[in-house]
């Protein structure tokens, strides 16, 4: 039971840094936008995956906790 409380930690740490690695390039996307030169933030299919099941995750281990 120990080893599956570690494999889940592992994935929730890697799923909060998935996270906060799209939160980065989207705000520098919408910082160095401007009206004359506009930034687009572009996620291929892959990653938007990975991003949505990410969120899931995180959602679902605020949801039903992470007992250690």
């Amino acid at each position: 039971m120990v080893i599956i409380n570690k494999i889940l930690i592992t994935l929730f740490l890697m799923a909060c840094l998935t996270t906060l690695r799209h939160l980065y390039y989207f705000i520098q996307a919408y910082l160095t936008s401007t009206d004359e030169v506009p930034v687009k933030y572009r996620v291929s299919s892959i990653s938007l995956l990975f991003l949505c099941i990410s969120i899931a995750f995180i959602l679902s281990s605020i949801i039903t906790g992470i007992t250690l």
